[in-house]
Order: structure tokens, then sequence, then C-alpha cells
């Protein structure tokens, strides 16, 4: 059993990364909340906004914490600086560098930069370096949640992605679940203008699927340079949105009934809760279930003006409570959930991401648009921590640096 520096038991874990390196591991303890170690807390921090890791930490017992460091090359700003500020939270408390290594870990491969940072290299868990984060909490990325969900049904997940894998390697076209939802994407975008694509997840516990399927899908579709680096001449990846039912029915749900836009959906269900649920819980399910098919119907069908008018609506009224029908979407429906259906589900959309950017002739494997604000940001922070000028900056951001110290220097004073 692992214990921390002073002895006492591990009771709290804490996952510092960005990107993928949080998003997967973080939705999948969300979506998996129901088969992990209730006594165990487990947190993750991404933002630099010093308030995530403040909000994270302010109640735990720094002898009873493990943080762990999730970054490839371990000089992910974001992710060092919180993880700096992690160690400082800790040694205020246990007062002796020692217990550094036994209260971080790290999922890296760059053993010398987590030597350095006082944690043991033989507590670094490596993983390929050509693994992309948005394609890697089922690696050792994924051990926040192993330790919360446990190594057997980690395994089950894995087994999960495993059968699609197989399923997309092997299937018909005609019967290839990724195929079709990756063609289907492409009819709605290439040929029905569709700028967006919403899923929506019935069920509380895939909470965050769709924050997860946000940066698996634009930030390895969101391109407009073809692999031989001439434009793109066709849409390519859409943006992707979306929240659990039936909270979405009362808030956005109107747009894609009777708005202007054409909004293709996922809507992912399931034929039994949790099991942990008690059982007046449980026969919620089938409230939450009847509304999930009511709004496939509505959307597909519709409600002609004819039938309005059947209902003795006012003539001023019927065109206001007509709904066009023929708004697409797409029903996955499971049995229950499971890990093994989580990493299937991961799968599905992993391939489906794979098809499309292999269609639209993009690397669908890196993301080039995520580090020009990276260079930018190091220009420009001596500006607002130091005052120093930056020669080069624009009109614009030279005004918005100036008003921003303004606004510093009189909250200081």
């Amino acid at each position: 059993e692992w214990t921390g520096h002073t002895g006492k038991r591990i009771r709290n874990v804490v996952n510092i990364g960005i990107g993928g390196s949080d998003l997967g591991p973080a939705m999948a303890y969300e979506v998996l909340r129901s088969f992990t170690d209730r006594d165990l807390t487990v947190r993750f921090v991404s933002n630099v906004d010093g308030a995530d890791l403040h909000e994270a930490t302010r109640d735990l017992d720094p002898a009873e914490t493990l943080f762990i460091i999730a970054s490839k090359t371990f000089t992910t700003v974001e992710t060092i600086t919180n993880a700096t500020s992690a160690r400082t939270w800790l040694l205020a408390a246990l007062d002796d560098p020692a217990a550094v290594a036994r209260h971080f870990v790290a999922l890296s491969t760059n053993a010398e930069k987590v030597a350095g940072f006082g944690i043991d290299p033989d507590n670094m868990f490596e993983f390929w370096d050509w693994v992309g984060g948005r394609y890697s909490y089922d690696s050792a990325i994924g051990l926040s949640l192993m330790i919360a969900i446990g190594p057997d049904r980690f395994r089950e997940m894995l087994d999960g992605f495993r059968l699609v894998d197989d399923h997309f390697r092997t299937a018909p076209a005609e019967a290839n679940a990724p195929l079709l939802l990756g063609l289907l994407g492409i009819w709605y975008g290439n040929f029905h203008d569709a700028q967006s694509h919403a899923v929506l997840p019935y069920s509380h516990y895939l909470s965050r699927f769709t924050a997860y399927l946000q940066q698996l899908d634009m930030e390895s579709n969101g391109k407009s340079v073809q692999r031989n680096g001439d434009p793109v001449e066709w849409q390519t990846g859409p943006v992707v949105w979306g929240t659990p039912g039936t909270n979405g029915q009362h808030a956005y749900y109107q747009l894609i009934h009777q708005g202007t836009k054409l909004i293709p959906a996922d809507f992912i269900g399931f034929a039994e809760p949790v099991a942990e649920l008690s059982g007046e819980l449980k026969a919620q399910h089938d409230l939450l279930m009847a509304n999930f098919f009511a709004q496939t119907q509505a959307l597909a069908f519709g409600k002609t003006a004819d039938e309005v008018r059947a209902e003795g609506v006012p003539e001023e009224l019927v065109a206001h409570k007509t709904f066009q029908g023929d708004r697409p979407t797409t029903t996955i429906l499971a049995r229950e959930l499971t890990p093994s259906v989580l990493g299937q589900l991961v799968a599905l959309y992993e391939h489906k991401v794979f098809v499309q950017g292999a269609v639209w002739n993009i690397d669908s494997f890196d993301q080039w648009g995520v580090e020009l604000g990276k260079v930018l940001a190091k220009r420009v922070e001596p500006a607002l921590t130091e005052g120093a000028d930056v020669p080069g900056l624009d009109p614009s951001t030279t005004a918005l640096v100036a008003a921003y110290r303004t606004l510093k220097n009189a909250s200081e004073n």
C-alpha cells in the first residue's frame, strides 16, 4: 500500500495536466463515477488560473494527498506552473523536501525533467512519445482513473476499445459504425452546409463527454490545410457542442427544432440506469428515456400546420407551433453504462474522426493551431508581470496590455 511521507494513507488524488492529459481522465472519471472507490477523493486541475488549484486542494490534508503530474515533455507551462504551486502547498505543510517523492508521481517521457522536479524517476509512468494527448487517456495518462476504478475495470474499458478497433478493421462498409458515422458527418457538413454537430448524452454521468469530444474532434480536424500543404477547398471539422439531456431541452433545443441552422445531433442513451441508484431514482430512468425518444421523433417528423390546427390552436399561432422536422439525428443506444461501453464509445468517435480526416485529406494528428498562442503568451507575459515593454506588439494588444496594467496597479495601490 502506498502511503504518504508521514505514513498516512493516501485518500486524495489530484491529477494535474491540461488538454488530453486532463480532459480524457476527467471525463472518464465522471462517466465511471459509480464504479469508483467512494472513499477516495479524485480531482483534476488544468487551468493555469490559480483558483483551479486552490479549489481542488483547499479542503485536503497534504499528508494524505497524491499529485499525478501528467505532461509528456514535462515542460507544458500550465501543468508545470500548477505542479510547482502544488509542491509549494505540500511543503508548506510537511516542511521536508523529501516529501515530494512520496506525494508526486509523473506521467511523462522526460525522466531528466521529472527528476529535476523532485519526483523519483522510478515513479514515472512512461508512454510512447508519438501518442497525441487527445488519444492518450487509455495509456498511462489514465493512471488517475485506474486508481479510482481499479485495474480490473480499467482493463474492461480497454477491452471495449479493442472491440470497436476490431470492428472498424474488419466490418464491411455497410455495417461499419465508425465509417458510417464519419460519412454521415461529411454528408451533413459538405453537402448540406451544417456548421456544427451536437452530441447529447441522456446520462448525467456523461456530463463531460461532449467536452472531451470537442478536443478529440476539433483539435484533430479543425484544419484548413491539406496534408501536402495546399489549402483545402471544402468544409472540414464542425463545431462540436452539447450537454446532457434533459437539461439542454430547456436551453437550446428550441434552436435545433425551429432555428434556421441545420444541426445534426447524436443522442446517446442507455436501457438501464446505473446499478447503485435506489429504486425510486431508477424509476426516473424511464421518464428520462421517454424524453430521449420523444426528441428524436420530434426532430425527425416535426408537426404539420394541419396537425396544429386540429388541436384547436388559434390561426395566428399555427405558424409558431409548426415544426418542419427532417432534422438529422443519430441514436446510439446501449444496455447500460459500463467501463467496456465507455471504451467502445470513445473508440467509435476516435475512428469517426480518423475517417473524416482521411476523406478531407487533412492530418488529424497534429495541432499547430495550439502552438501560436503559446509562443505569443511567452512574449506578452513580461509586460504583465514586470511591466516591460514588448516590441512588435500590434496596437490592439498594446492598448489592452496597457489597460490591464492600469487596472492591476490600481488594485495593488
